[in-house]
């Protein structure tokens, strides 16, 4: 405080003789003020009574520009004085403070970690040259609104639109590294040549990809990340042109990006953010490539190019399209969306979620502010009263008292910013890694400014309208403390308990929003979702291509690994597929059921994957019908099919479906097993229709291992891959993690918001029951007097205690009502979050007004016990 106060010291003294100028400044407006007017009273024209003024007053030389002049500084010497006073006056009423300032400074700071979520995530542009223009291209069908577009059609809507400077593919294919002993996989992506020119950033050294690499197959080249190029290559300047072994073969590299390159994200296998990438390699596509929709379509827009004239111009190539080949495009629709939409996702509503919870926490601690003001305001009207009474104007009351807010934001303000920056690893730490844009949110000079603004507006409306209202009291009932100033603290109770019922109904709103998390994650624990993850371990492999060039070598690969990992001490069940639940999976294929009519509006659609035998052992997902895949389910015996439920009950209801057949991919498979239902991701309301055919009939060279163990998982990493190095000592190991790791994983983003929730709402209740508190305790302690009156003439203690818990249970419903009402707007807000709960459930709604009450009786409990202790014979001897 002592350096505040010399701060201000300091500004003052750079005015010199403010308080004369003031002063002088004041004599010669009054003196001029009242001979203008009395030449006005008899008819001259304003500008020469106000020369005449001049003459008759002796002020002809001093000009206007020097009499405000002197003003400003005179009106700066008194802001500095206010200021200098409001430090002085905080030190003073140190309860006052230190309340105020626990409030903006608990609430700026959460608001402050909030803002950066909301800044790094939504509101700061992609690291590229006019990321505006870059947008995503879809197909859109009713099954799947958000289709990959096909390589074919990507070559055709690239020669006939008029929308894009430029247009290019990607998709994941991860590669091998062999730099030293170890192998290594590394991330990778594969585009197309103009790919890179498409997002607008090229190589930092080398060259980018040229055409002709993407027209050849076996093209061996290859773009470093810079992360790559400096932990694995020590950042040699003489990379470009040299060969690095990966899968297996000598590989050129041609070119090394610049330090900090953000990749676009949304591939199919996961959405990667930050410098993730370490390797590019090209990407040889071709028009003939009609039916192919693994690769993600990435564009620009030209200059001036609106995105909804970019979609008119799509719109009209899918018609184009559909009438050229309306075999493979039938019925097609292609979609636009700007890339940052895609890169967030349904994360946009997380974001948006908790920023308008933190929005009505700080709301609430505006009221709890602006409540002590007013009681501050009503302690000091007989010093406001005796103000009036000496001349000072309404402006001058109001400025003290603004000053003293100002004072206050600036305090609250830092210490917020203080707060926010001594949580922000914790914070960092809390949200999920696998967030969009995690990697930028952190705390900048932007949030700092957002913490000051917040603090600065919160105490400035909090103060100004207890500043109005007590600048307007009369100060001759104030100082007699006739029937006007009881009316006075009548409107100023009043408004208190506007406020207190304000913070309740946020605070109702924030309650219900927990409320509904809450009851969701319930109903997600409490559901069967069709697999166990307790005790299983899961890594990724991918086989290079030099030496399982040929589809047995693969199998016989998998069913060696296999087998050796069954043999290890603990292990349960182990097995291979080409996917896990909860990871993201999203490949669909079309098939057909000889004898089963198709339905025009529901085409035989189902996700598929490939699965060794001891697969829906190892994830304990139960049998239904039939039998599991054995190890006779291989190349030389017959093709067969195992599929969920969910298949069952819409393709083949009331049939039997084991033994019948499904023609997938031109194949006739045999169906042998149904199985349980199993989530594809946590929240789903349904499972998808999905088949499993035999991973040695259908060899794939990426695949995930299953093992099942009844101890630690992770303790059977080590040996697991110590039995496939025994097999292939070059195959690494990638993504090792437990099975409930995953399933964590996967629940994150809605256990972040409803952790954060609960604790919004939490502060929420407690500074409305603070509230409560106050209003309260200021109401018993003007009505002392009447309590005792009351008990001399009869009531009990009782009656005296309901009297003053009944105002703090109105104040609660009152604002418990309003909340109730506006509580489903904010469960619609957070539609994605929520599962197998309906806006209307009342359940939530009742817990929350409950649990509201229960905590507005328990802040009003203290007061109306005071009150009911009130002593009648001093209350009547005061009177």
């Amino acid at each position: 405080m002592r350096s505040v106060l010399e701060f201000f010291s300091k500004l003052r003294s750079l005015f010199g003789k403010a308080n004369a100028d003031r002063s002088l400044a004041d004599e010669i407006e009054f003196h001029l003020q009242m001979e203008t007017e009395a030449g006005l009273r008899r008819g001259l024209d304003p500008l020469e009574a106000r020369r005449q003024a001049r003459l008759k007053c002796g002020y002809e030389g001093v000009s206007s520009e020097a009499i405000r002049d002197q003003r400003l500084l005179g009106w700066l010497d008194g802001t500095f004085a206010d200021l200098r006073q409001a430090v002085v006056a905080l030190r003073r009423h140190r309860g006052f403070t230190a309340i105020a300032l626990a409030a903006l400074a608990l609430s700026v700071g959460l608001n402050t970690l909030i803002f950066t979520m909301l800044d790094g995530v939504l509101l700061r542009p992609l690291p590229y040259p006019h990321p505006d223009r870059l947008v995503r291209v879809f197909e859109s069908t009713p099954r799947n609104p958000k289709w990959p577009v096909s390589i074919g059609n990507f070559f055709d809507i690239r020669r006939l639109n008029k929308s894009f400077d430029a247009v290019a593919l990607y998709t994941g294919d991860d590669l091998q590294l062999m730099h030293g002993e170890v192998p290594e996989r590394l991330r990778s992506m594969r585009v197309s040549h103009d790919f890179f020119t498409t997002v607008g950033i090229l190589p930092a050294m080398g060259r980018s990809f040229e055409p002709a690499d993407s027209k050849v197959e076996k093209a061996r080249v290859v773009i470093l990340g810079n992360r790559l190029w400096k932990t694995r290559f020590q950042a040699d300047p003489a990379i470009v042109g040299k060969t690095i072994r990966l899968n297996r073969e000598a590989w050129t590299v041609v070119g090394v990006l610049p330090p900090g390159f953000q990749h676009v994200g949304g591939s199919y296998r996961s959405p990667l953010q930050g410098e993730t990438v370490d390797l590019w390699w090209p990407l040889p596509v071709g028009p003939e490539s009609r039916g192919s929709h693994f690769t993600n379509f990435i564009g620009r827009l030209k200059p001036g190019v609106s995105l909804e004239q970019a979609r008119q111009d799509v719109h009209g190539i899918a018609k184009e399209l559909t009438r050229i080949l309306p075999g493979p495009n039938r019925d097609l629709i292609l979609r636009i969306e700007p890339l940052t939409s895609e890169l967030v996702g349904q994360s946009r509503e997380t974001v948006w979620l908790l920023t308008a919870a933190g929005g009505l926490v700080l709301l609430i601690a505006c009221a709890n502010v602006a409540g002590l003001c007013i009681a501050r305001s009503l302690a000091r009207r007989k010093e406001i009263a005796v103000c009036r009474a000496l001349g000072a104007g309404t402006w001058r009351l109001v400025r003290s008292v603004l000053c003293e807010n100002l004072v206050l934001g600036l305090a609250g303000g830092a210490l917020g910013l203080a707060l926010a920056a001594l949580l922000s690893p914790g914070w960092r730490a809390l949200i999920p890694a696998d967030f969009p844009r995690v990697h930028e949110v952190q705390l900048t000079w932007t949030a700092g400014l957002f913490a000051l603004a917040c603090a600065l507006l919160t105490s400035s409306l909090a103060g100004l309208a207890p500043a109005l209202r007590q600048s307007r009291v009369d100060p001759a009932a104030s100082l007699t403390q006739e029937s006007r100033g009881a009316s006075a603290g009548r409107d100023a109770h009043r408004l208190r308990a506007v406020l207190v019922a304000g913070e309740v109904a946020f605070a109702t709103v924030l309650c219900v929003s927990a409320a509904l998390l809450v009851q969701s994650s319930l109903r997600l624990r409490a559901r069967d979702n069709g697999f166990d993850p307790a005790g299983v371990l899961t890594f990724q492999l991918e086989l290079p291509r030099a030496g399982y060039e040929k589809p047995e070598q693969a199998a016989r690969l998998y069913e060696q690994v296999a087998a050796r990992w069954r043999s290890l001490p603990g292990v349960q069940a182990a097995a291979l597929a080409t996917n896990i639940p909860w990871t993201g999976y999203d490949e669909n294929s079309g098939f057909s059921i000889p004898g089963v009519a198709e339905r025009p509006d529901d085409p035989t659609q189902a996700r598929y994957q490939m699965a060794s035998p001891g697969y829906f052992e190892a994830l304990h997902i139960p049998l239904r019908a039939g039998r599991y895949f054995e190890q006779r389910d291989n190349t030389a015996g017959p093709l067969v099919v195992i599929v969920n439920e969910a298949l069952v009950r819409r393709y083949m209801p009331g049939l039997d479906p084991v033994g019948r057949t499904l023609s997938i991919w031109g194949k006739p498979r045999q169906l042998v097993g149904v199985v349980a239902d199993n989530f594809d991701r946590p929240a789903d309301l349904k499972a998808e229709p999905g088949f499993w055919m035999p991973l040695a009939q259908v060899p794939m060279g990426e695949v995930n291992a299953v093992l099942r163990t009844a101890g630690d998982p992770m303790s059977l990493l080590a040996p697991a891959v110590t039995a496939l190095h025994e097999i292939d000592r070059e195959l690494p190991v990638a993504e090792p993690r437990a099975m409930t790791t995953i399933t964590r994983a996967a629940l994150a983003e809605r256990n972040l918001a409803n952790w954060l929730l609960q604790a919004f709402a939490l502060l929420a209740l407690m500074l409305a029951v603070f509230g409560i508190y106050g209003l309260l305790a200021y109401v018993v302690e003007q009505r002392h007097r009447e309590f005792g009156i009351r008990v001399a003439m009869g009531a009990t203690r009782r009656d005296i205690l309901w009297l003053v818990l009944k105002g703090g249970l109105a104040q609660a419903l009152a604002g418990g009502v309003v909340g109730a009402l506006l509580a489903p707007l904010a469960a619609r807000s957070m539609a994605s979050l929520l599962y197998g709960v309906k806006f209307g459930d009342p359940v939530p709604l009742l817990w929350a007004l409950a649990f509201v009450i229960c905590a507005a009786l328990l802040a009003s409990f203290t007061p109306a016990l005071g009150a009911a202790r009130a002593d009648p014979s001093i209350a009547l001897r005061n009177e």
